[in-house]
């Protein structure tokens, strides 16, 4: 980006345009991972296995398409910017694959979820991976880049806490009886129609309000040569190799949340209400982790808070082993403190995160001398989503065929084992991992402020270099 807009500040206004644009995409992403595993075996009766093997099947498919569409975008030059035409092209995509997925005909099958949720994914990527780069672009000061993400992160978390109302309101207006559960026909419906609504009108907000800084010309490199360049980045292996874990651990953990809370927590509804205050509790503590970023650094923020959440998961075993058999009814309020210390740190990540790859950027910009912001989101986005994949293809199958049936309520001892195994004992060490490896990024606030020097010298001169004598 030119330097005059490298350390500009946002407008309060601006911040809101950018960061609203990802509430119908919560609206749409966390359902696709909560809901449509419980949606498709327990209610529409698809088998288990198979369905987590469609999803993991669905997500590979980004592997080729995240970096392609990543690599278009960065090398895309039009009037109205290199990352708005792709947004644009996406919306129409999700738009209808959402009605398709969430408000389905009768009798489905196995290629009718695996068509719709893979177009549902490739729309995802559509806009995704260029309105991440755009938010890396937007400014190259190391505390304003937590601001643009603690902004997308906000609307993130009020998304989410409208796909997990959404549901309910749903089912109540259409007078469906209250325990059909939260992935019954009349509480998933509505999710798909308020995609349908929000995204273009969102879009449209973004696209007259946010600005698309302009970047310096620059010769662009072939793609190995870029890639080995990406890959010889070592903050960027650092961030990718954490990322792994953390997907992994997380896509284990969502992909059986509702079945945790019906089969072995036994709290039935409430367990929609846990997923809320999770979520309302992400939105408390954001503002937070935006400051303690800017203080002690990013990625120590973000291992700080993942140390704090870990602790208190790791009391979920205690209380259904040892609470739940004494006081039954003291297991929603044991779950609720875990899951309000949890949404107080649940924001760290996905605000600094991004932050931490827009500084990443500079440094693959300064290495390869190609602005690639949209290519490293979508090499990042691949490899999360492939994480994520196997996560949710691997869970499924191994409660099946460890005897969970998710349409019974007599599961063996054996069966609900294995769901607290896969809901907290497997992604608790994953995210360990993940946090042991993010303690070694190397980008202080002093380093980026180099990096952002040095790149904007460069900048200088290349402008220096294009301006005829007459100039």
């Amino acid at each position: 980006m030119t330097g005059e807009t490298s350390g500009k500040r946002l407008s309060n206004w601006q911040l809101i345009a950018y960061g609203q644009l990802v509430v119908p995409l919560a609206v749409i992403g966390l359902p696709v991972a909560v809901y449509i595993p419980p949606f498709y075996s327990s209610t529409l009766g698809l088998d288990l296995a198979a369905v987590g093997f469609i999803l993991m099947l669905a997500r590979i498919s980004d592997v080729i398409t995240d970096p392609l569409i990543g690599r278009l975008s960065d090398r895309t030059r039009t009037r109205w910017g290199r990352r708005r035409p792709w947004v644009a092209a996406g919306v129409p995509i999700m738009v209808v694959s959402s009605l398709m997925l969430f408000a389905p005909p009768d009798g489905v099958s196995n290629a009718y979820l695996l068509m719709w949720i893979a177009a549902i994914y490739f729309g995802y990527t559509l806009i995704t991976i260029p309105y991440g780069a755009w938010g890396a672009e937007l400014s190259g000061d190391y505390r304003e880049r937590n601001r643009i993400a603690g902004s997308r992160e906000i609307f993130l978390l009020v998304g989410l806490l409208v796909a997990i109302t959404a549901p309910i309101v749903g089912a109540y207006w259409s007078g469906a009886p209250v325990d059909e559960g939260a992935a019954s026909r009349s509480a998933v419906g509505v999710l798909g129609w308020l995609t349908a609504v929000m995204l273009p009108v969102c879009a449209l907000i973004a696209f007259s309000s946010v600005p698309e800084p302009q970047i310096a010309a620059a010769k662009t490199i072939p793609f190995r040569r870029g890639l080995r360049v990406a890959m010889k980045n070592g903050p960027f292996r650092i961030v990718l190799l954490s990322s792994i874990f953390g997907a992994l651990a997380g896509s284990i953990n969502i992909g059986v949340v509702i079945f945790f809370f019906e089969h072995v927590a036994g709290i039935g509804q409430s367990g929609t209400v846990l997923i809320f205050v999770l979520f309302v509790a992400g939105v408390l503590g954001s503002p937070f982790w935006v400051w303690l970023g800017g203080r002690m650094g990013k990625h120590k923020a973000i291992a700080l808070a993942g140390l704090v959440s870990m602790f208190v998961f790791a009391l979920v075993p205690v209380v259904i082993y040892v609470v739940k058999p004494a006081a039954p009814e003291a297991v929603f309020a044991c779950l609720f403190f875990i899951n309000v210390v949890q949404g107080l740190a649940l924001g760290a990540a996905p605000i600094l995160g991004p932050s931490i790859m827009a500084d990443v950027v500079d440094l693959d910009t300064l290495k390869s001398g190609e602005p690639r912001a949209a290519f490293l989101f979508a090499f990042l986005g691949m490899v999360r989503k492939f994480s994520e994949a196997f996560g949710v293809g691997i869970a499924l199958p191994i409660l099946a065929w460890a005897g969970f049936n998710a349409q019974s309520s007599d599961n063996s001892p054996e069966a609900l084992f294995a769901l607290l195994v896969m809901y907290c004992l497997v992604p608790l060490v994953l995210w360990l991992i993940s946090i042991a490896i993010i303690l070694r990024y190397p980008i202080t606030q002093e380093r980026q402020l180099r990096l952002r020097t040095a790149l904007e010298k460069r900048d200088l001169r290349r402008t220096g270099m294009h301006r005829s004598p007459a100039d």
